[in-house]
């Protein structure tokens, strides 16, 4: 077997796609329609849209939500602040989904605080439909259970593929 078939990603059914529920949290109509694109292009068709904070909460409570797309938002209610609110809540249901967050900022800062407020990936604009896929199939593929402690909510920030640790920066790599 060749190093190439053995390091290739599983590959998502269309089945488990078009089973699959989405929150899209972008207030910008035009991202909103891209990102829409994105996911009924690999078959997702239960898309729930929301154009702010208070209407993402509102959506998660009413719909079968498997995964969250959120934008950084403007205040008062921003992109954080809900991914805050969904890892504190009380119902497991709700404080379990997996959020891919999308944001302008670069800044290793804004990084730090999006995976301190519990965001289990992060795309920074403008991606590619190709990074939107290869973060919604990491989270299918290789789920991390949320952990709850006094200092943090949020996903497992150990990396593992099968039961080893994945080691995603130079420094890891060299341990």
């Amino acid at each position: 077997m060749s190093q190439r078939a053995e390091t290739r990603r599983p590959t998502i059914s269309p089945e488990t796609y078009s089973q699959l529920g989405v929150l899209l949290v972008e207030d910008t109509l035009h991202m909103a329609t891209l990102l829409r694109g994105v996911l009924g292009g690999i078959g997702i068709r239960n898309i729930v849209s929301a154009r702010s904070g208070e209407d993402a909460l509102a959506a998660l409570m009413r719909g079968k939500v498997d995964l969250a797309i959120m934008d950084d938002l403007e205040p008062p209610l921003d992109g954080l602040s809900v991914v805050r609110a969904i890892r504190l809540a009380e119902e497991d249901k709700l404080n379990q989904i997996p959020v891919i967050y999308l944001t302008t900022k670069r800044e290793r800062s804004a990084i730090i605080e999006a995976r301190d407020a519990g965001v289990t990936e992060i795309l920074s604009k403008p991606f590619s439909a190709q990074q939107m896929i290869e973060r919604i199939e990491a989270i299918l593929t290789r789920p991390r259970a949320i952990v709850r402690s006094e200092g943090f909510n949020g996903p497992d920030r150990r990396r593992r593929d099968g039961k080893a640790i994945v080691k995603r920066r130079e420094s890891d790599r060299k341990a």
